[in-house]
């Protein structure tokens, strides 16, 4: 027996990390200021998948492989470059999108 399935999906998604930005001011010393990013949030989306079912040679035992494809959406995170004696002003602006492969395998048993 083969089979489509899908529908809502939620979760956790998190950006962290640094952002970084370096140069020269003309004629003078080089400058590197980091900056920390993270940002934290519960998403909804969506789930499709495929799957199929069959009988082992074993009498009440069943196999199956389902493959699911997962979006839950985007996550930006905007920050300010904080102004320094070297550099002021800015913004950087990251951008990410979550999604998820899965592909799992069980065996069934039916209690008659």
């Amino acid at each position: 027996m083969s089979y489509l399935t899908g529908g809502l999906a939620y979760g956790r998604v998190d950006l962290e990390g640094t952002n970084t930005v370096s140069g020269v001011v003309c004629c003078g010393p080089t400058f590197s200021i980091t900056h920390a990013i993270g940002h934290s949030h519960v998403n909804t989306g969506w789930v499709v998948g495929y799957g199929t079912e069959g009988r082992l040679a074993i009498p009440g035992w069943t196999w199956k492989v389902e493959s699911l494809w997962m979006d839950l959406g985007s996550l930006d995170d905007t920050d300010k470059i904080m102004p320094s004696l070297v550099v002021s002003g800015g913004q950087v602006t990251t951008h990410t999108h979550f999604t998820d492969g899965i592909l799992r395998g069980g065996l069934n048993y039916r209690f008659y």
